[in-house]
């Protein structure tokens, strides 16, 4: 380093080394020593410098400096050290674009305090990998990689640039800058890497595209105002990519506040699950006629219960409130993170999910059709919690798999099972819409129930409270007690299949015409959020003419005016 001088940009240069190559100059004369932020402190070589270029360097004003160092065409240089990655970074990158090349990042191998804070580069936001991070830093030029065909541009001769972090200084240890390709630094300011439009201009082609203004008129208008394409930094394909990104943005703006209306009407109960072939993790609702909306959707990296937690609490900041209730499947590190940010709201597991689940592990028993069919009637039909373990018992019994250790966990966690009717497109909203508002199916209009959901509803909801209607032939009922207007009785189902060698099924209904209230054992009415068959049944043979507005859900309703619907 005999020929070398170390310059800082932004304070005063040192100019003599002692003979380990540290600057020797005082305190005073390194501007008390004190680094700005933007400072780059250069080693420059001196050997193919005449004494005018060095005598202007050294005599040129703090603002010069700069301006001097690039004049001179200060090149890469072994030994040559840095403040930080970042400086290593811009000098080379600058020197690149001042030669008529590009560079771009080889190698790189992040400092050990980085990697424990989790920067990596599967990370995002402050832990996305950043040059000032580095610990070693190799920089290739891009037509000097390896050649692959016969009519690629790649020259196949290697140019780089190697820096290594010794005593907290980024220094050059290795480069190669001997190109074998045309250098063309006039043309610099058209490749990739060079090109770029500051936040003023693009905000000035929004405002032309916004007045309808062609993005070739207002290329031509910005090249005007600047003087001459050897002015500006970008061309005119730069500036129809700023006119669809901006575009694009304001569609998505637009949907976000969208799904937002939506959740507000519809995101009381969501499924969120991650049982796709890749790590997609959508939340799920259901509108008013019954068809999925997808609200958020999130590709993970990993699914453990930290990843969820992190997940879930996103999903509260951009949605203001959490769900009333929430369907999953039945990953543990899911329930874990629903237990710790959902607090208090109910976690059910997905049925759906429980039945395919079952498909794959015990599916594989000989007798798994048998098992199969048993296991719905189980899960669908056993409402009583003694029933249901008595009936399990004897399905396990009968097909001789206590030890299935899928079966074992599912029965384990029993009190969480439960249905997700998610089908269906949300882009057959509109038409739907339509069809429900000038398509009404045909009702019977002496039965009050298919009357007022007939009006009330969308056409996807009222069909199923036409179907329990239809199966009022398959229900008989009988007046237990009475109290006042409250009266108490038994509607007894009859299944068209046995069911554990039952033909009957009986329910308990209560109705009280005074108070306009309705129950039943089957909790269908909580379960899919319409009114069942035992007690449209009663409702008929008690002979109520007027439905209570609380049974009318406005989640269902076609009448109601929602604004994503616009």
């Amino acid at each position: 380093m005999e020929n070398t001088i170390r310059l800082d940009l932004n304070e005063t240069p040192c100019n003599s080394d002692d003979e380990n190559g540290n600057c020797k100059s005082t305190e005073a004369e390194k501007g008390g020593g004190i680094m700005s932020e933007n400072s780059i402190d250069y080693v420059v070589s001196l050997d193919n410098m005449d004494e005018v270029a060095m005598d202007n360097m050294l005599n040129a004003s703090m603002e010069n400096i700069a301006e001097a160092a690039v004049d001179n065409m200060v090149e890469p240089a072994v030994d040559m050290c840095f403040v930080t990655g970042e400086e290593f970074a811009v000098f080379l990158h600058d020197y690149a674009y001042r030669k008529g090349f590009t560079f771009y990042t080889r190698t790189t191998e992040l400092m050990k305090e980085y990697k424990e804070m989790g920067v990596g580069r599967t990370a995002a936001g402050l832990k996305d990998p950043m040059y000032h991070m580095m610990k070693v830093i190799r920089l290739n030029c891009k037509y000097g990689g390896k050649k692959q065909t016969n009519g690629s541009i790649v020259s196949g001769y290697p140019v780089y640039v190697f820096g290594h972090m010794i005593d907290d200084k980024m220094v050059i240890r290795k480069c190669q800058l001997e190109h074998n390709h045309f250098l063309s630094p006039k043309d610099s300011r058209f490749m990739v890497n060079y090109r770029s439009i500051d936040d003023p201009t693009v905000g000035k082609i929004t405002n032309n595209d916004q007045d309808g203004i062609s993005v070739a008129k207002s290329y031509n208008s910005l090249l005007a105002e600047s003087g001459g394409h050897e002015n500006i930094t970008y061309n005119q394909r730069d500036v129809r990519n700023v006119v669809h990104l901006k575009r694009r943005k304001s569609r998505l703006e637009g949907d976000v506040v969208a799904l937002k209306t939506m959740h507000k009407d519809f995101g009381d109960i969501i499924t969120f699950n991650t049982t796709y072939r890749m790590s997609f993790a959508p939340f799920i609702g259901v509108s008013h006629h019954g068809k999925s909306i997808v609200f958020a959707a999130m590709l993970l990296s990993h699914e453990d219960t930290e990843t969820f937690v992190w997940l879930f609490n996103q999903w509260l900041k951009c949605m203001g409130n959490p769900p009333k209730g929430i369907l999953t499947d039945q990953c543990k590190a899911i329930g874990k993170a629903v237990e710790t940010v959902f607090v208090g709201v109910p976690h059910r597991l997905c049925l759906w999910n429980i039945l395919q689940n079952a498909s794959k592990n015990p599916g594989k028993l000989s007798k798994w059709k048998e098992i199969e069919e048993a296991l719905q009637n189980v899960v669908h039909d056993m409402l009583d919690p003694d029933e249901y373990d008595e009936a399990w018992g004897l399905m396990v019994e009968k097909f001789g798999i206590h030890d299935n250790a899928w079966l074992k966990e599912t029965y384990e966690i029993r009190g969480r099972q439960y249905e997700a009717a998610l089908k269906g497109k949300v882009e057959e909203e509109k038409l739907l819409n339509f069809n429900s508002t000038h398509k009404p199916p045909i009702c019977d209009k002496d039965m009050i129930v298919q009357y007022v959901f007939q009006k009330a509803y969308t056409n996807t909801k009222f069909l199923e409270v036409k179907a329990e209607c239809d199966a009022l032939k398959l229900v008989s009922e009988s007046k237990t007690a009475s109290l006042g207007g409250l009266s108490v009785y038994q509607a007894v189902k009859k299944f068209p299949k046995p069911v554990w060698k039952k033909r009957w099924k009986t329910f308990i209904v209560s109705c009280d015409k005074d108070k306009g209230d309705f129950s039943c054992s089957c909790k269908l009415s909580e379960f899919r959020g319409i009114l069942c068959r035992h007690i449209i049944k009663i409702i008929e043979f008690e002979d109520v003419n007027v439905i209570p507005e609380r049974y009318i859900l406005s989640r269902w309703r076609k009448d109601i005016v929602r604004p994503y619907e616009d």
